[in-house]
């Protein structure tokens, strides 16, 4: 259904909570409101610039200016909670830079917890976490401790739920690139392996081909390599 063109139905105007019964409000592109905005869209009203709201408001009835933007129409799908939804959408489509900057910190408890949290964000399909947590990945050196092989591990099971991704494939298939299979890193080879067992043969026997052009392993690491790019041994 097609909205009367009017300030009211425009996406930059606002009302404060305690005038959503009327035709009052603002208009969010005017700049004084600017300093102000994540205080006004989190809370839903204008408490911290109270005064200047009733100086700016107006009847939202009238002729929109040349800015005028509808506002987008959110599906809710059938049986679905709508706020779940809303919250499960709003998290999509997040920006993370603030997390993913944590990373990069020389503090590794730090890190960790910047790990923990972006999981949530790269499992419901937010891409830009997703982007953040395989170019930090991609750029680590070899693992050589415990510590490195756990932390490793438990990036390998949060880019599970994009095993199909060409770039996680990559990461992983990096890993064993760079990280010397031993008794420390045994676990972090299982991990990948069993992972990459998952993933569609046609995308993985290339690059496992590739990596044991590259490097040497053992006869049987060898073998399970061959065995997850669905080769036959034929030496």
């Amino acid at each position: 259904m097609e909205l009367e063109k009017i300030c009211h139905n425009c996406s930059s105007f606002f009302q404060d909570s305690k005038e959503s019964d009327t035709d009052l409000g603002v208009c969010l592109n005017d700049d004084v409101f600017e300093p102000f905005l994540d205080e006004i869209l989190e809370n839903a009203d204008f408490s911290n610039c109270y005064e200047m709201y009733l100086e700016k408001r107006f009847d939202g009835g009238r002729e929109p200016c040349d800015q005028y933007e509808e506002p987008e129409i959110i599906e809710i799908p059938d049986g679905e909670d709508i706020n779940a939804y809303i919250i499960f959408e709003e998290m999509k489509h997040q920006n993370v830079d603030e997390i993913i900057k944590y990373f990069y910190d020389a503090n590794k408890k730090i890190v960790n917890k910047a790990i923990v949290k972006i999981a949530t964000y790269v499992r419901i399909g937010n891409e830009s976490a997703y982007e953040g947590l395989v170019n930090y990945y991609m750029g680590l050196g070899p693992a050589e401790s415990l510590e490195d092989v756990y932390m490793r591990i438990k990036i390998v099971d949060i880019l599970s739920s994009k095993e199909s991704e060409k770039n996680t494939i990559d990461a992983y298939v990096n890993e064993l690139a760079r990280t010397p299979s031993n008794n420390t890193t045994r676990r972090l080879y299982t991990e990948i392996l069993k992972r990459l067992s998952r993933c569609p043969s046609e995308m993985v026997w290339e690059p496992l081909l590739e990596l044991l052009g590259k490097r040497k392993y053992s006869y049987k690491m060898k073998n399970k390599i061959l065995e997850v790019a669905r080769v036959r041994v034929t030496d």
